[in-house]
């Protein structure tokens, strides 16, 4: 029998949790329809594909610039709940018109609503979670994230070759973010006298509140040292994704529904991460998983593009997304435990950031290079940039300082 996690007896966590599954699924779901669409739309044209992604990612981090800032600033819930709504009429305008451009822009859009809500979210846990209790709703989170990367994609590609179209994907979405608000709307959560005052207390703009936080991270060499090997990440994963679905076509030989298997397998394999990060942080540092996992994924992405077997490709896919899964969670326990509350939500920021600029700088490199090269050279080259860059980073005072944290 299922048991149910002992964190999510936490009621406002338990709400914000189901608030954040149910609508970061139906964005999971869309988000593979619309780069199927786009897919489609473009006649199998890479460099739609890395101009869409591009476009996503660039709004994402907008929307998490200044989603640090206005969370130290403003009630963090009322922020959450206005990203969710916000999204809603972007969606319905995706009923009505499919223009490719349009598309892209809309798809934007959303994307930096959703920049706005992540760091929030991820500061709001550690406001309404007990200290002892942060470390497994991170984990949890991670997990989730693993089922949403997993239930995600597969549902979305499911659903949009089954209706050879995206207007039921979009209906599920829109239902996913009304019952994400109404979750959110039963947290208690308050704007307390505290935070007011650590409101005041900052400068008495968005743009100081971000100076503040950015020299706080400089500051830290451990935490540089985490932003270097989540810009090396960001990088190479922003070529790596919007070129997945190419891959599993040309290289591997696949459609769109074993393209949605491979995901899925990727997700499962998180799931099983997830699990284990909890087990694992009770027996290694939370600096030296999260390194583990950085330099493993650099292996495995090259291991990864060499398997040209099916079902040989989706094992790999599977430790990686396990691996994966154990780095992120690491990640969001180191933060929480050596991260000051006042500046949490612009740290996440910052990893959101450093994580999502490289993104769009891999998805701008692919607009212009999409159709010089084929899908196996870009991700045969991207590999080998990761690990170099990798162990050119491991030389540095920050990396040694994580590894000894």
């Amino acid at each position: 029998m299922f048991k149910t996690p002992e964190i999510l007896k936490h009621k406002d966590f338990s709400k914000l949790y189901f608030a954040g599954f149910s609508s970061e699924l139906g964005s999971f779901v869309t988000d593979t329809a619309i780069m199927l669409l786009v897919f489609i739309l473009s006649d199998g044209d890479k460099r739609f594909l890395g101009s869409s992604r591009a476009i996503f990612l660039f709004c994402i981090a907008m929307g998490s610039l200044l989603g640090g800032p206005l969370g130290a600033r403003l009630n963090k819930r009322n922020l959450l709940i206005l990203s969710e709504v916000m999204r809603v009429p972007i969606i319905i305008s995706l009923f009505f018109f499919h223009n490719i451009y349009f598309i892209m822009i809309a798809n934007g859009l959303i994307g930096f609503f959703t920049g706005i809500y992540n760091p929030i979210r991820q500061a709001v846990i550690n406001e309404i979670v007990p200290e002892h209790d942060i470390k497994k709703a991170n984990s949890l989170f991670g997990g989730t994230m693993a089922v949403l990367h997993m239930a995600g994609p597969f549902l979305g590609a499911t659903l949009y070759n089954y209706f050879h179209g995206i207007i039921q994907v979009l209906s599920f979405d829109l239902f996913t973010y009304a019952l994400g608000i109404y979750l959110l709307f039963q947290i208690n959560y308050n704007f307390i006298e505290k935070d007011k005052n650590l409101a005041k207390s900052f400068s008495n703009n968005i743009k100081a509140d971000f100076l503040e936080g950015y020299r706080y991270v400089l500051g830290r060499l451990d935490l540089f040292a985490m932003l270097l090997c989540t810009i090396v990440i960001g990088f190479c994963i922003g070529l790596m994704i919007p070129l997945f679905l190419p891959f599993v076509k040309e290289v591997l030989g696949k459609n769109e529904q074993a393209y949605g298997i491979s995901i899925t397998l990727f997700g499962l394999g998180g799931v099983i991460g997830g699990y284990f990060s909890t087990h694992l942080g009770n027996y290694f540092k939370a600096s030296r998983l999260f390194l583990v996992g950085v330099f493993s994924e650099a292996f495995l992405m090259a291991l990864w593009i060499r398997t040209t077997n099916y079902y040989l490709n989706c094992f790999v896919g599977f430790v990686w997304g396990a691996l994966v899964f154990i780095r992120i969670s690491s990640q969001l326990n180191y933060i929480s435990v050596t991260v000051p509350k006042e500046f949490m939500s612009r740290v996440h920021s910052f990893l959101d950031l450093a994580f999502v600029v490289p993104n769009i700088s891999a998805g701008i490199i692919l607009a212009l290079i999409g159709n010089k090269l084929s899908t196996f050279e870009i991700l045969n080259i991207t590999s080998k940039v990761f690990i170099i860059l990798l162990f050119a980073s491991f030389s540095t005072k920050g990396m040694r300082d994580l590894l000894k944290a």
